[in-house]
């Protein structure tokens, strides 16, 4: 059976102080990363993650994502560089752009041209990382005399994309070290992630030797199959309600998912409702990990087969962190490690 270089947790919807405990958990069961995630009206991910750096020894301690949008990519570096330095440098970062819905319809802030946005923000994120004094005018960010007046412990660090569109991809491979796949990644988007990967990397004259991918996944497991397909239906019925995915997302084209089912979701939610009864098992299938011991395995498998390096075990809101741990542990982990 193929193996994974690691698993990773991220809790999200958890109160901070059980979120800490969980990664010390996750870091005694024989997780390799604790990500943390952040959306606007959640917890902060720079905060968040400096406290699981203090409370964990060994965990790579991953920000999944932030977006420069709401953060300007000077401030990120600042931030980041000082969280690798309590880390100890085990520090990852992830850049995205962020959901249109959150940036743009409830923070009415701008949200143009993420691709260009991403790239020039990783651009001015190493520079600054670097230790260089940086003045410049991009299309979207600018900066004047702008330096880190510190050192950062690592001039490089890993920079991951958080992102989903083929030009995206392309991007990550050409730049990147890793990407970030986001919720409701199915085996089939995974493939379609891993060549655009590669057409990326190869047109910048790289290689993705020591890329990783990484993806994020919604995992439910029980002996009662039924009740862990149950439980994750809330949460895939608000993904798909909010638009996090347009209809031309390869995500939703990849499993050729309706539109006219799509629009449904974001209508319901619109209104108020969270239409979990649109929630069939042909979702649930297409993009979470939910059912039985064995059921899970066999779909694990199917995740590292088309090319997921890092599974991210997202947290199931009504799932208690601890349980969903120890499942994991006793399930998955050593089937894969």
């Amino acid at each position: 059976m193929a193996r994974v270089k690691e698993f990773g947790l991220a809790l999200e919807t958890s109160p901070a102080t059980e979120i800490l405990r969980c990664a010390r958990l996750a870091e005694t069961a024989g997780f390799g990363s604790f990500w943390v995630l952040e959306d606007p009206f959640f917890r902060g991910a720079f905060s968040l993650a400096t406290a699981v750096a203090c409370q964990t020894e060994s965990l790579r301690i991953g920000i999944s994502v932030v977006n420069p949008y709401t953060r300007h990519p000077g401030l990120i570096a600042m931030e980041f560089a000082t969280l690798d330095e309590i880390s100890g440098g085990r520090a990852v970062l992830g850049i995205g752009a962020g959901t249109r819905f959150w940036i743009q319809d409830q923070l009415h802030l701008g949200w143009e041209r993420p691709g260009r946005a991403i790239r020039e923000t990783v651009d001015l994120i190493r520079g600054l990382l670097r230790g260089e004094q940086l003045t410049c005018s991009g299309e979207i960010f600018r900066l004047t005399d702008a330096v880190l007046h510190f050192s950062p412990p690592r001039s490089h660090p890993p920079i991951h994309l958080g992102v989903t569109g083929p030009k995206n991809l392309q991007l990550a491979g050409a730049i990147a070290d890793g990407v970030i796949l986001s919720t409701m990644s199915g085996p089939e988007y995974v493939r379609f992630a891993r060549e655009q990967l590669r057409l990326g990397a190869e047109r910048a004259g790289r290689t993705l030797e020591g890329f990783e991918v990484s993806a994020i996944l919604p995992i439910s497991i029980s002996e009662d199959e039924k009740e862990a397909r149950e439980a994750v239906k809330p949460l895939l019925a608000v993904l798909l309600g909010i638009g996090a995915f347009e209809a031309t997302s390869p995500i939703l084209r990849c499993v050729e998912f309706p539109e006219t089912l799509l629009r449904q979701f974001t209508e319901r939610f619109r209104q108020g409702e969270i239409p979990v009864e649109l929630v069939t098992d042909q979702v649930i299938d297409s993009f979470a990990i939910a059912g039985s011991p064995a059921r899970c395995r066999k779909r694990m498998a199917e995740f590292v087969a088309a090319g997921v390096d890092v599974p991210i075990a997202y947290e199931i809101p009504g799932i208690n962190p601890e349980e969903m741990i120890a499942t994991l542990k006793r399930h998955l982990v050593p089937e894969f490690s």
